[in-house]
């Protein structure tokens, strides 16, 4: 039998989470059944809008700059994190287009750098092309 992805279990953990918190609610507050899948409806929609907070901020703060030999990208919703990526370093730049991407013209870069990858993820398929030009340039 073939495991789940890691995505569909933290997916399973936070529904199911979501089920047991609701059940626990109803059994402290003495409701009724029915009222059960009410408490679970509205923790299900908290949740739905809580994720579309934290998606929206994370791509608001979501950027890319290239100056001086260096690539700083800026990442995070509630965590920030930055990656500095020095041009020279880089050994291999790897341009990756799903189904998905292809439909809105996206594609996902991946730049090997000594031991590690860092991804770029959601640039325009013009800007990735002009990018790795820049990029297979440097010497």
């Amino acid at each position: 039998m073939e495991e789940l992805p890691q995505k569909a279990k933290a997916v399973m953990g936070i529904y199911g989470a979501a089920a047991t918190l609701a059940q626990g609610t109803v059994a402290f507050f003495g409701f009724k059944r029915d009222d059960f899948i009410v408490i679970l409806v509205a923790l299900l929609i908290v949740a739905t809008v809580g994720s579309y907070v934290y998606i929206v901020l994370y791509f608001k703060h979501y950027r890319y700059f290239i100056s001086d030999g260096v690539i700083i990208i800026k990442k995070g919703a509630l965590f920030k994190r930055r990656h500095l990526i020095y041009v020279s370093k880089i050994s291999t730049i790897t341009i990756h287009e799903t189904f998905v991407h292809r439909w809105f013209k996206l594609c996902t870069i991946f730049f090997h750098v000594q031991g590690s990858v860092v991804k770029l993820s959601f640039v325009p398929i013009e800007k990735s092309e002009s990018l790795k030009e820049i990029l297979d340039s440097r010497d």
